[in-house]
């Protein structure tokens, strides 16, 4: 089968508002839905998708196209690796067939080597009395086991290189993927393992594929934990361990639970909490967050209650109100963690603890001292600094009216210290861009609309205008590529043959024409017309210039057409 007709075939069998649905929360918005848009922060939904036109579109930063395109953009993935992975979700085998040869099947090799190390671990744990008897002690279950394909490092120093080697790998790529580091042994270059002597927990991306590895020591070395390093397919500061499983449930919540470790993760999970996430041993970050956001707004950080934990969950609340976060506090008993306070008192306790949780101001006025944060006006400080990074007003007028309310300080001097907060801060540079509007190509982009609502009309478009007369760079190419594509000419044909500036432009005018498609033959010829008078006057701009007077005479004779209405023939 062609690579067009394949492609054609995956596209047809995929609704576009269903998948991405699965990344953001889409509500019915006339003929389309809105939601907020998963490539830029916004506190207004901007992002559009048409179900009927299959496409997608942000007016707020811009971005555009269709399914492919979509999950390219959200995950970072090739054009192969997303046609594979929308391909696969629409129950169709493509095997070995390349989209475009071009492309690196670099990443998608590491995504294979690391399944391939997976199954190694998880062989490796089945024979591993030691390994066993420690996941029991901790109380891991064996469905969490499987559910978390949990696996095992041998103390063996090169045993995963080996196993991959006798697979076709080279040491040079094993290292590649993050599953081996140089070695000097006798004075001779070579390589070994990553990971050994630990237990092994597989980091997932949101499409379920292996990205990386954790690993925990079991016994008493250091360093305790050890990730993957960076590699093509993975960024520390852009996943969170167990989003993958956690999805559903924290849409049905309506909440995300953030603790701090793998095995906190999987406890929880075993208890019922199945809407939680960890980081990967560092802060949070704005990536992370983002990625979180599409599935909802409110979350519960479950630290410890000793020094470290406080000031921890001081660092993840400035960075949740700057990303708009609801977000509140549980602090567990001194000396538990959430995997240990689970083991012990189990899910109820637990349960009534998370609905007591406490709200960012009563945490921050609460562990002002435990935290060293100081005295009770730096902690009222440190809270207007927080509530300062906020986009949504209603969230943070609500914050500020609580902390007038917890520190007895009088609201409206709350108020003139924020705005000298905000005033110090300066403006936010991190503004979503919309599409660029072209005042003085108007008519140019009306007519591609007008190719674009309705196909049809491009020969009658295409046979009044010269291409190269035309101001707009992106309208030329956009138009030259309409031309070519000839009788094939529809939505998913243009996106296929557009680049990312020409996609954003043609899903932008999709959703958004400019004019009443009721009155398109009309609008076509008002802008033909205006295009012929536009280039008729620089044309007798540069005749008068010159003092060219045969040339004016000509132009008097065209003038007299124009008068007539005969605005749309191609002026040569």
């Amino acid at each position: 089968m062609k690579a067009e007709s394949l492609l054609e075939e995956i596209k047809s069998k995929i609704d576009i508002v269903d998948f991405i649905s699965d990344y953001v929360q889409l509500k019915k918005s006339g003929q389309n839905y809105k939601g907020l848009c998963p490539f830029h922060s916004e506190k207004t939904p901007s992002f559009m998708v048409s179900q009927s036109k299959q496409i997608f579109h942000c007016f707020g930063c811009g971005i555009g196209g269709d399914v492919v395109r979509f999950l390219m953009k959200h995950e970072n993935l090739s054009f192969n690796e997303a046609t594979r992975y929308i391909a696969k979700k629409a129950g169709i085998k493509i095997r070995e067939f390349r989209f475009d040869k071009n492309l690196s099947e670099r990443r998608e090799r590491i995504l294979q080597i690391n399944r391939e190390a997976m199954k190694f671990f998880i062989k490796n744990l089945n024979g591993s009395e030691a390994a066993k008897t420690y996941l029991k002690n901790r109380g891991i279950e064996e469905a969490s086991i499987d559910s978390f394909c949990i696996g095992y490092a041998t103390d063996e120093m090169d045993g995963l290189i080996e196993y991959l080697k006798k697979m076709g790998y080279s040491d040079s790529f094993i290292k590649d993927a993050g599953l081996a580091v140089s070695s000097a042994s006798g004075g001779e270059k070579g390589y070994r393992d990553v990971f050994r002597g630990r237990i092994i927990f597989p980091i997932f991306n949101y499409q379920h594929d292996v990205i990386a590895f954790g690993g925990r020591v079991i016994s008493d070395s250091l360093p305790k934990y050890l990730n993957s390093p960076e590699t093509e397919v993975f960024k520390k500061g852009d996943t969170l361990f167990a989003l993958n499983l956690a999805k559903e449930d924290i849409r049905k919540k309506g909440y995300a639970i953030i603790v701090e470790g793998y095995l906190d993760v999987i406890v929880c999970y075993q208890y019922g909490f199945k809407n939680t996430v960890a980081p990967l041993g560092t802060a949070l970050t704005s990536r992370q967050l983002q990625r979180l956001k599409l599935m909802t707004e409110k979350v519960v950080l479950v630290f410890d209650s000793d020094e470290a934990g406080i000031s921890a969950a001081r660092r993840s609340l400035a960075i949740l109100c700057g990303c708009d976060f609801r977000a509140r506090v549980l602090l567990l008993p001194e000396g538990e963690d959430p995997d240990s306070f689970l083991r012990k008192k189990g899910s109820q306790p637990f349960k009534r603890m998370l609905s007591g949780a406490m709200s960012i101001i009563e945490f921050l006025l609460n562990t002002s001292s435990a935290s060293g944060g100081g005295d009770r006006i730096d902690t009222v400080r440190e809270a207007l600094g927080m509530i300062s990074g906020m986009r949504d007003l209603i969230i943070a007028d609500e914050l500020l009216g609580e902390l007038a309310d917890r520190s007895r300080i009088n609201e409206s001097v709350l108020r003139s210290e924020l705005k000298k907060i905000k005033k110090k801060a300066g403006p936010n540079s991190l503004e979503g861009f919309g599409l660029v509007r072209a005042a003085k190509n108007k008519e140019e982009y009306l007519l591609v609309s007008a190719i674009i609502a309705l196909p049809e009309k491009a020969e009658y478009v295409l046979s009044r205008l010269n291409i190269e007369d035309l101001k707009d760079e992106t309208i030329k190419s956009l138009l030259k590529k309409i031309k070519a594509l000839g009788d094939k000419l529809n939505m998913r044909s243009l996106l296929d043959e557009a680049d990312d500036q020409e996609r954003t432009l043609i899903t932008g005018l999709s959703l958004n024409p400019g004019f009443d498609l009721e009155h398109v033959d009309r609008n076509i010829d008002d802008c033909l017309q205006t295009l012929a008078q536009k280039r008729f006057d620089e044309r007798r701009r540069l005749a008068e210039e010159s003092g060219d007077i045969a040339l004016l005479n000509s132009l008097l004779k065209e003038k007299r057409k124009l008068l007539k209405g005969q605005t749309y023939e191609r002026i040569p």
